[in-house]
């Protein structure tokens, strides 16, 4: 029998369609669940980042990844929770991370996340995530700011502070 050619098989299946399959209709919807009152002043620093999101998290006994959707002048504009993982690890799934932030139109985010063990130092793991996410915002036009890890009481990390992104160690000027 002889081997058909890749063009051949492609002319056969035009001539024979599947048969009719439903395909979803699907519509992206963003539903502000509340607002809280932050006034609208922009970021200065990690710290103000860190304690405006520190009561989502802080009777948290698992890691949750959150992701603080900014406009051009480092305003918040929307905060959600991207997820939750165990007592010592989180998987963090990027796509997620900024659809979130696609969806709210953000121009820049920062990706917090906590440490139920009280120790804001970050993880090997952390150090790659951040590496993650901040390419691929880069590819889509979306700067992280920060990431910042929450520890026990007022404790946070900074990766821009220990100069991990921007190496100057402040928040970008709007």
């Amino acid at each position: 029998m002889r081997k058909r050619t890749q063009e051949e098989r492609i002319l056969d299946m035009i001539k024979r369609p599947v048969p009719r399959k439903r395909v979803g209709i699907v519509h992206l919807e963003m539903v502000r669940e509340s607002r809280t009152l932050y006034g609208m002043k922009r970021f200065q620093n990690p710290r103000e980042a860190a304690e405006m999101v520190r009561p989502l998290c802080e009777k948290a006994d698992r890691e949750m990844v959150l992701v603080l959707s900014l406009n051009g002048r480092l305003e918040p504009q929307a905060v959600e929770i991207a997820a939750v993982g165990g007592i010592s690890s989180c998987n963090v799934d990027i796509r997620s991370l900024f659809k979130h932030a696609l969806l709210n139109n953000a121009e820049f985010v920062i990706c917090i996340h906590n440490h139920p063990s009280g120790d804001p130092g970050p993880s090997r793991e952390d150090e790659e995530i951040t590496g993650r996410i901040r390419s691929a915002g880069a590819l889509l036009g979306i700067e992280l700011v920060d990431h910042i890890i929450l520890g026990e009481g007022d404790a946070y990390y900074s990766f821009r502070d220990h100069g991990w992104l921007c190496g100057d160690g402040r928040f970008p000027a709007a």
